[in-house]
């Protein structure tokens, strides 16, 4: 398998500077950006903003898919961005989210998070995305997992090709990155 190079990186808009998931994240992206990655978000602040910063410091590129509607209600992409891809709406900014990345790593999050994480498995199911790793970084989600199993309500396939990290590393070499 061919390593990534685009990794899209998801979770909490609502993180800030020095707080655990925020540095945990701004580490993800310096990791990715040692790499050779392209750390691919959502644009905005939080981890977004976190996981570009930790990739610009180390000197690598940041591509923010941002959406048209949010920039007129006030909100701004981040300053860490290298590149910017402006979508018209939410649908068109998360469609191009999964299509420019070779993997994700997904951080605690709220519901858009989740959202984007449900969305790649669905796509995986209906065969529509390939096989790509999904890595869940922190606490919150090996007992989610595990309860969405115990319920059946994740595939084995896509349970497959889900990894839980605990650490920025781990998730590094679970995605096969040198």
């Amino acid at each position: 398998m061919t390593p990534p190079r685009a990794i899209a990186v998801f979770g909490s808009s609502e993180t800030l500077p020095g707080e655990a998931l925020y540095e945990e994240a701004r580490r993800l992206g310096a990791l990715l950006a040692e790499r050779g990655c392209t750390v691919v978000t959502g644009g905005y602040g939080g981890v977004m903003e976190a996981a570009s910063r930790g990739a610009r410091e180390a000197g690598g590129p940041a591509l923010g898919v941002v959406c048209d509607g949010w920039t007129e209600r006030g909100r701004h992409p981040n300053a860490y961005l290298s590149e910017r891809l402006d979508t018209p709406d939410l649908h068109a900014r998360t469609q191009a989210l999964v299509e420019r990345a070779d993997a994700y790593v997904v951080l605690p999050g709220k519901s858009g998070t989740l959202a984007e994480l449900t969305l790649l498995w669905a796509l995986h199911r209906a065969g529509t995305l390939p096989d790509r790793p999904i890595v869940l970084l922190g606490s919150p989600w090996a007992p989610l997992l595990r309860h969405l199993t115990e319920w059946n309500m994740l595939e084995p396939a896509q349970l497959r090709g889900t990894r839980v990290a605990g650490t920025p590393e781990e998730a590094i070499a679970f995605l096969r990155l040198p």
